[in-house]
């Protein structure tokens, strides 16, 4: 990426790529409205793999999933067609240089197993299959490939979480287990490359406002080396999530965000159906579906108020920094969350009376109470980068007219669920400490959906990071040099198929780097086009965009 990826951003997707017959390059399947049946992962310079299940029967229990790789031009390359039992579920994708791994979830029982894992070599046209099991009632996790070993990291409804894995090549199976501790919750698990050692990061919730957190260090074959018990956790804030990064010689960094739990409730505390519930799936999902009768009084989403850090060092567990983010730099520039904006009026009375009598809140620890999608954390020159995007419910008010007994009219209010509204991103760097060097945010406007997923990315040139999003059929980006706002937030309409198309609506809108300038666009939007007998499509897209 070179220093003028701003301006070519805007120049170069709007004329997009250009096949030879003048057309973008943009690749289309037809979707019926509403739903969601496509997934996909890139390889690289070798193409994208598109999977999706079809309406074909293989047999009583099973149907067939289709695999379709596509080239860089976005033309088919080869397409197969793999039976699956019908209650799969896929959940995420890893890719390397040699191969991609997808993960899937049998929810019912299945003499087979209920964990599959396929792995795919493009150049090969070769797809083969791996099985595990992990409880009944478990629920993945975390997946992570090393040493052409698959690790499933999952948690146990009414039992303990645990990780599996199993060889790619030989089949060989491995258990670990976590801890005999009741209440407690996998949240990360990674793999130190080098040393082969496997990591779990997990919380104990003794209560509705205590938890404690810990990272367990296993060697190659298995058994528990050391447990990480972090010091200085404070009472009321949980941990909403979290994620070990091992640097090696026996140190490492732990990040994630916490809430400031403030609940007086005297109910028994069930820490499984508060952070597994019909509403809430695991951060580590592609796809955050939620339902269009959604009720926001059933919704326990964990909601945060900041990311923390804690540092191993020599082995020592050391004590959790907090970081609220209300102490963003120019944290109410961005956000828009309306919620969180009156958090803000009601400390700022707060502190403007403690001013007047000559005191300072020196927690200034403000709970906004922010429904987050957490990503994966990045490094960037020895640098954590912490993403994470922030969204909340929004209800449509209606009134209609009623009558009493004796006929008179009077009008009654109700809500419908409109939507989740997208609001801002907080974008943070931890150095090797665990302090908190930058940290700086984005607005996503105008993004109303019953479909939640990951929309945000980033990439780094220097010691400058560019944010960018794809929703609403357009791309926006900004630049920023760690604090500093380098370019503020810009918007170039995605290219469509026909020049004639005309955009009408649009979900699960993403954008990620792809291969050298490459960078993919992909979604689902209904599109009118009265130049055609057939004048309306919905469909899932694929674009290339340039940036040169």
């Amino acid at each position: 990426m070179r220093k003028i990826i701003a301006i070519a951003f805007i120049l170069t997707a709007a004329l997009c790529i250009f096949a030879q017959n003048g057309s973008p390059l943009r690749f289309e399947i037809p979707a019926p409205n509403g739903s969601d049946p496509f997934n996909y992962v890139t390889a690289g310079n070798k193409g994208v793999c598109i999977f999706f299940p079809t309406v074909n029967e293989s047999d009583k229990d099973s149907i067939s999933w289709s695999f379709l790789m596509i080239d860089r031009n976005l033309k088919e390359q080869w397409h197969k067609l793999v039976p699956l039992h019908k209650d799969v579920t896929y959940l995420k994708c890893i890719s390397t240089p040699q191969a991609l791994y997808l993960l899937f979830h049998d929810t019912k029982e299945n003499k087979e197993g209920n964990i599959f894992v396929f792995m795919i070599m493009p150049q090969l046209q070769l797809i083969t299959e791996f099985h595990g099991t992990i409880p009944a009632r478990a629920e993945v996790v975390d997946f992570d490939i090393s040493d052409n070993r698959a690790f499933i990291g999952f948690n146990n409804r009414k039992g303990q979480p645990g990780i599996i894995s199993f060889s790619l090549v030989t089949g060989e199976h491995r258990s670990y287990e976590i801890t005999s501790e009741k209440d407690a919750l996998l949240l990360d698990i990674s793999i130190d490359t080098l040393r082969h050692d496997v990591f779990a990061t997990y919380k104990i919730q003794y209560s509705s406002s205590r938890n404690h957190l810990y990272v367990n260090q296993y060697n190659s074959p298995g058994a528990l080396v050391k447990t990480f018990d972090f010091t200085e956790q404070i009472e009321k804030k949980n941990f909403n999530s979290a994620q070990y990064v091992p640097m090696g010689d026996g140190t490492g960094l732990v990040t994630g965000t916490y809430g400031y739990n403030v609940s007086n409730t005297r109910r028994q505390y069930d820490y499984y159906d508060y952070y597994y519930n019909s509403y809430y799936y695991n951060y580590y999902s592609p796809y955050f579906l939620r339902q269009p009768d959604y009720n926001e009084n059933q919704d326990n989403t964990p909601v945060s108020d900041g990311y923390f850090s804690a540092k191993v060092n020599k082995g020592i567990a050391e004590k959790v920094k907090y970081y609220n983010f209300s102490n963003f730099d120019n944290a109410y520039k961005y956000m828009t969350d309306v919620n969180a904006l009156r958090a803000k009026n009601r400390t700022d009375k707060k502190e403007e009376k403690l001013s007047d009598k000559g005191l300072h809140d020196e927690n200034n620890d403000k709970t906004l109470n922010l429904r987050l999608l957490i990503h994966d954390v990045t490094l960037n020159h020895g640098q954590l980068v912490l993403v994470s995007e922030a969204y909340s419910p929004e209800y449509l008010t209606s009134t209609q007219m009623s009558y009493d007994y004796y006929g008179r009219a009077f009008p009654t209010t109700y809500e419908t669920f409109n939507g989740f509204r997208y609001s801002h991103a907080f974008v943070a760097g931890f150095d090797s400490s665990g302090n908190m060097t930058w940290n700086n945010g984005m607005e996503m406007r105008d993004i109303l959906t019953k479909y939640l997923n990951r929309k945000l990315n980033c990439i780094f040139e220097g010691e400058e990071t560019v944010l960018f999003y794809n929703a609403n059929n357009k791309v926006a980006f900004k630049k920023i040099d760690g604090n500093t706002i380098v370019d503020n937030t810009a918007y170039t309409t995605l290219p469509s198929r026909l020049g004639t198309d005309q955009f009408l609506d649009e979900y699960l809108g993403t954008m990620e780097y792809w291969y050298d300038d490459y960078f993919i666009a992909t979604g689902y939007e209904s599109i009118r086009n009265n130049f055609m007998e057939n004048n309306k499509r919905n469909v899932f897209y694929i674009t290339k965009l340039a940036f040169k």
